[in-house]
């Protein structure tokens, strides 16, 4: 008897020690955390951290996070609450009413309305568009906004009902297409064209256990995208065709929402096809993709379709990042106008998860780039895109004066400059418009 007992005694002491000793030894691998998250760094003990008594909550909360087992730890606790009360413990993933779909909680809110900008964000940002759309053209560049689909637009009827008793009744996505559509912008719709034939497709456009959309549903996108840009420059271009599918399991992004939730085990979900492509020859043209996360699916290495079918595969994730990977990675060290019209197509990507953050900058990164250069040309020296640009510009110039003078305060202010500097009030009210356009169209964070 005394002998079992100093053998459970043993036991739990080696069990109490294991976490040190995987912390030491590191015996074990354990599969990384998914997510986003930062490790704290080890602190630095000196004198005055010791005496401030900040180095000993540095060192606890350092420590806690390097105990050994405490991944598996998280992954078994958020198993037992998923297993037990169906709570999910990571930030993002919605279990939908059919029990084994998973919709990331940001595409929701966006679907039903609760990111919605406001109109007159959308019809400014239209208007610009347009713009930089007739401007490009003249320089043989066709700018081109894109709308994937969006998996609460794909599965409205799993939706949770405390989603949709908040919804605002109109999303930023209806909106944008009323408004594009008024102004002329040219547009692909993905997310109309899936929805409208949600029961006409062979394979699965989404796992159960993503976000993003399947290979194969990037895989119809791009051959219309393709077949677009033929029609735009009238070349023969490659194509992708898929030769066969396979079914060996998830890739990609395929499973993104269940390795957010950070499980022991394994959730059921469908049958995902993964196909193989084939290429033909033909043309490629330079294309440029300003996106959000839903452009990974198409140019993952193990996928390529951009490398196979375009020139230069270029892409830029969220308008901050470059890929392929180059001396400046971010935008910040390009010539960013140079770079724009140096390309054949760009392509605005966005899927509603991210269409109240769209297009990500690009319309002031371009707009203030080329302003610079207008300012100081001679009228007489201005080409097409010039004139394009001055017509806008002057516009605007005159809505931003009449809102001046609809504000008393501002316009008191603009007739006190105008006698300062001894010019006529028209002069002083022009200026001032000026300067305020040229603001509006400046990057966040940029310095004078």
């Amino acid at each position: 008897m005394k002998t079992i007992k100093k053998i459970w005694f043993l036991a739990l002491l080696l069990l109490l020690f294991l976490p040190m000793l995987q912390w030491w030894l590191h015996f074990a691998d354990e599969k990384p955390l998914d997510g986003a998250f930062v490790e704290t760094p080890k602190p630095v003990v000196t004198l005055k951290t010791l005496y401030e008594e900040t180095a000993q909550d540095s060192l606890t909360t350092w420590f806690t996070e390097q105990c050994g087992f405490r991944r598996t730890m998280i992954r078994l606790n958020n198993q037992l609450l998923y297993s037990a009360f169906g709570k999910i413990s990571a930030i993002g993933p919605v279990k939908s009413k059919n029990g084994k779909t998973f919709i990331e909680e940001s595409y929701i809110i966006s679907y039903t309305g609760e990111t919605f900008i406001g109109e007159e964000r959308i019809q400014q940002t239209s208007r610009q568009l347009k713009l930089i759309q007739d401007m490009l053209r003249t320089k043989g560049v066709t700018l081109l906004p894109v709308f994937t689909v969006g998996k609460a637009s794909y599965y409205p009827e799993l939706i949770p009902d405390k989603y949709l008793s908040r919804g605002r009744g109109t999303n930023n996505y209806q909106v944008y297409l009323k408004a594009l559509q008024e102004q002329g912008v040219e547009m692909i719709d993905f997310n109309r064209y899936f929805c409208d034939r949600k029961d006409q497709f062979e394979h699965p456009l989404y796992c159960d256990l993503s976000a993003h959309w399947t290979v194969y549903a990037a895989s119809v996108a791009m051959d219309s995208l393709v077949r677009y840009m033929e029609s735009k420059n009238g070349q023969q271009q490659a194509h992708a065709y898929i030769e066969s599918f396979d079914q060996d399991g998830l890739m990609n992004q395929d499973d993104d929402l269940y390795r957010m939730m950070n499980l022991l085990l394994p959730l059921p979900h469908n049958t995902i096809d993964n196909p193989h492509f084939g290429f033909t020859e033909g043309y490629k043209p330079k294309v440029l993709a300003i996106s959000d996360s839903y452009w990974w699916t198409v140019w993952a290495w193990n996928v390529a379709l951009p490398e196979n079918l375009f020139s230069n595969s270029g892409f830029w994730f969220y308008n901050k990042t470059v890929y392929p990977e180059r001396d400046g990675q971010n935008v910040d060290a390009l010539d960013y106008k140079k770079e724009i019209e140096s390309q054949e197509f760009v392509l605005l990507v966005c899927t509603e998860a991210t269409n109240h953050l769209w297009p990500y900058g690009f319309i002031e990164r371009y707009l203030s780039g080329y302003d610079n250069v207008f300012r100081w040309k001679n009228p007489g020296d201005y080409d097409e895109t010039d004139r394009i640009y001055n017509e806008y510009r002057d516009s605007e110039i005159r809505r931003i004066s009449e809102n001046i003078k609809a504000s008393p305060e501002w316009y008191e202010s603009v007739k006190k400059q105008a006698e300062e500097k001894g010019v006529s009030l028209e002069q002083s009210l022009w200026d001032n418009a000026e300067y305020t356009y040229r603001t509006n169209i400046e990057p966040k964070g940029f310095v004078r």
